[in-house]
């Protein structure tokens, strides 16, 4: 699935808000999702990269969003419902 840089904000947003209610550092839920922090970051951010260059928005790969989602308790279809995609 693409999305366009409104999309990603919208997940990455919601992510965030997520994790928090959880009471889970982006270090800790990038942990436990087997991703790394700067990826947990760079989605949240909605940013494809963390060059002040860089063009684009986040797109990460489902299997990044399973392993989220799964840290969260979620079906990945619950996470883009709460973000409204």
């Amino acid at each position: 699935m693409l999305w366009n840089e409104e999309d990603a904000k919208r997940l990455g947003s919601t992510l965030r808000r997520l994790r928090e209610e959880r009471g889970l550092t982006q270090e800790s839920l990038a942990f436990r999702a087997g991703v790394t922090k700067n990826q947990l970051q760079l989605i949240e951010g909605a940013k494809s990269s963390g060059r002040k260059d860089s063009v684009g928005h986040s797109n990460p790969r489902i299997s990044t969003l399973a392993g989220l989602a799964e840290v969260l308790g979620l079906e990945i279809s619950e996470i883009l419902a709460e973000a409204n995609m």
